[in-house]
């Protein structure tokens, strides 16, 4: 008398049970993957536009608190002389840059940032994703000089001017949305002449 083994194998309620779960699984790291991508692009993106509102930052912080001569509480903006290039090359104090708006950013020479050579036709193999969908926007408000958050309204002036640097992203959708904000207050002090 032969005895019968049983058969090795998987049954088929077995086989869809294991594909199911197999699937639940790989739909659940893909969404996950999805959103660390997403995430990750977040990053470099906003990364960037830090750097580039510090970078703008300290192009006006090297400059004069006021034009030489004039007085300090002048209105705000560029005189058309300086306006006049097209671009921030002629821009030597701080109040010049009120208002400006720097899409895609530029030095101050005009130059496209994230370019080089060729006049900036070609990109920079260091640039981890275009600056071409930033943009730049610059305010210098006469502050209260009891607090610098607030702007103070029509002519009135202070010793005091507020700078925000704000740097936004373009979405694909061509939505602008804030991604860094760098904020200084400077000060200043009246000489006394004797």
């Amino acid at each position: 008398m032969k005895l019968r083994t049983p058969n090795a194998g998987f049954t088929l309620v077995e086989v869809l049970v294991a594909v199911a779960l197999l699937a639940t699984v790989t739909a659940a790291v893909a969404l996950a993957l999805g959103v660390v991508m997403q995430n990750s692009e977040e990053l470099v993106v906003r990364e960037a536009a830090e750097g580039l509102a510090h970078d703008l930052m300290d192009e006006i912080l090297n400059c004069r608190y006021c034009e030489p001569g004039l007085s300090p509480y002048a209105a705000l903006g560029p005189s058309p002389s300086e306006k006049a290039t097209g671009n921030r090359s002629l821009f030597d104090d701080i109040d010049d840059y009120a208002g400006l708006v720097d899409e895609p950013p530029h030095d101050k020479w005009g130059r496209l940032l994230g370019k080089e050579g060729d006049n900036g036709q070609r990109p920079s193999p260091a640039m981890a994703s275009s600056l071409e969908n930033f943009r730049r926007e610059v305010k210098v408000q006469y502050v209260s000089s009891t607090n610098f958050a607030q702007p103070l309204s029509g002519s009135s002036v202070s010793d005091y001017r507020r700078i925000e640097v704000t740097v936004y992203w373009k979405t694909r959708s061509g939505q602008l949305r804030p991604m860094a904000t760098v904020v200084r207050v400077v000060g200043h002090a009246p000489t006394e002449t004797w």
